[in-house]
């Protein structure tokens, strides 16, 4: 690849109070997960599973400048907050924080909501939900000039690159579906392993979705090509969320013991109707 080709990246000056308010808000969002898991005897029962997730989340921040090269995310060089330099990017604090709550405490609510009863429709809300928080989320980060995505990405909305949803949604439904899983055979220290889920939903998702697009932006391609590559990148991730849909429902009946595994119906799939009350796992809980 002709390294030329890959657009530099913008300097600009660091908007400092923006800066401080979207730490702040990073970081009362993840400090909300884990109050609420504090003050939730249900969940503290069932074990450490949502910190060590959380905790997962934002280890897997330290993939963040990685991402930013592949996909050309940058961030301003000189900030009075902490950062994190590597693969020469300055990653604001931010960003593993964010990660924590995103990456990893998303999972958590997503694998509740299966363990409620698994149908295609539930997973497809789901996918669109965490996209409309995603875009929230990193547009408000872009809108307050903290984050720009640059080198002419396409389907760029408001600063946000619609592909990314594409991303960050497979994520989530796909690491919701691991703690999902994994949670009901994970009994004591052995819920320490909930830490690499995030790091592995991430990495999954960004590695089937993204090469398409980043391939684009990081190549001497015309515009045509970029938006071919980004319909490339979002019908990858649409393709996998189908596959989930498939597949979640038939691992939940071999969960619970079914007999004989067959293709889901269009009916709601229980998570784990069989499992004892006392057994840990996802909290018992009507929310």
């Amino acid at each position: 690849m002709n390294v030329a080709a890959v657009p530099p990246m913008p300097i600009r000056d660091a908007p400092e109070a923006a800066l401080i308010v979207y730490t702040t808000l990073m970081i009362a969002v993840t400090a909300g997960f884990l109050v609420y898991w504090f003050v939730s005897p249900a969940e503290r029962r069932a074990g450490p599973a949502l910190p060590l997730i959380l905790l997962g989340g934002v280890l897997s921040g330290l993939m963040e400048s990685w991402l930013d090269n592949v996909v050309l995310v940058g961030y301003p060089p000189d900030q009075n907050l902490p950062v994190l330099e590597a693969f020469g990017r300055s990653v604001p604090m931010f960003v593993p924080i964010g990660y924590g709550w995103f990456c990893g405490g998303l999972l958590y609510l997503v694998a509740r909501a299966y363990r409620r009863g698994i149908t295609a429709a539930k997973v497809w809300q789901l996918y669109a939900a965490v996209a409309v928080v995603d875009f929230v989320a990193i547009g408000l980060s872009s809108w307050i000039g903290i984050l720009e995505f640059y080198g002419g990405p396409p389907m760029k909305v408001l600063g946000y690159p619609l592909w990314w949803a594409g991303i960050d949604g497979l994520d989530v439904v796909l690491g919701g579906a691991i703690v999902f899983v994994l949670l009901p055979h994970l009994r004591g220290r052995s819920q320490a392993w909930l830490v690499l889920v995030p790091s592995i939903a991430l990495g999954a998702s960004a590695g089937i979705v993204g090469w398409p697009i980043s391939t684009a932006l990081s190549s001497d391609w015309s515009m045509g090509a970029k938006y071919a590559c980004a319909v490339a990148s979002i019908a990858l991730s649409l393709a996998c969320v189908h596959f989930v849909t498939k597949a979640l429902p038939i691992l939940a009946g071999y969960l619970r013991g079914d007999a004989t595994i067959s293709a889901p119906t269009s009916a709601s799939v229980p998570g784990d109707a069989t499992r004892g009350a006392g057994e840990p796992g996802l909290a018992r809980t009507s929310g």
